[in-house]
């Protein structure tokens, strides 16, 4: 069953698209930040407060239950992008879901996960990528709290993360070539923000 709320036109075709699944308040978020940077994205809840409320922000959303496989074939969820699973709370239907999506052949499937013993689960059936909202935010906040420094800390996989940090006058009175940061400190630098404005060394 699809009840549609707002406008919802096939557009999302034409460029990178994304569908999120389960609009509480991760999966609304998602959806909100993938449509404000433009992306064509499709929100889905089976609730139709959650779906009214991000109605607002978000161009294209529909109240349609994703454990049914014809939903989401209705929804054009086979020519997607990328989905995202964000239930939460519901087991079932986070598996039934994830098994839609891969029968429908979606390549990238991000699920949140509120427990450590479902991530090997959902990439068992598919997942690409099995995140736990919680524990993303412990360890951006343990590592941006252990130095004054730290600006941002993203983690891009096991083995490296990108941070955004302050330096003292001992690195800003000297050039690049100098400092040498990538023998000395084994870390390459991506940009430099001076005077409000990001710059690529």
């Amino acid at each position: 069953r699809i009840n549609k709320i707002c406008r919802r036109e096939r557009v999302y075709r034409m460029k990178k698209n994304f569908i999120v699944i389960g609009l509480g308040r991760f999966g609304s978020n998602v959806a909100i930040t993938l449509a404000e940077t433009n992306s064509d994205v499709l929100a889905v809840d089976i609730d139709k407060d959650a779906v009214k409320s991000v109605s607002k922000k978000v161009p294209h959303c529909v109240i349609a239950d994703a454990t049914n496989l014809d939903v989401l074939t209705e929804l054009g969820a086979g020519s997607i992008d990328h989905a995202v699973v964000a239930i939460g709370n519901n087991l079932e239907a986070s598996i039934l879901t994830i098994v839609n999506l891969k029968k429908l052949n979606v390549k990238k499937i991000t699920v949140r996960a509120d427990e450590e013993g479902h991530k090997e689960l959902f990439k068992m059936i598919g997942a690409t990528e099995v995140i736990i909202p919680e524990e993303n935010a412990a360890v951006f906040l343990a590592n941006q709290i252990k130095s004054d420094s730290i600006i941002d800390y993203y983690i891009i996989d096991k083995d490296y993360v990108m941070v955004k940090i302050n330096v003292g006058k001992k690195f800003t009175s000297r050039t690049l070539a100098d400092l040498n940061i990538r023998n000395e400190f084994d870390v390459n630098i991506v940009g430099i923000v001076r005077d409000d404005e990001f710059r690529i060394p």
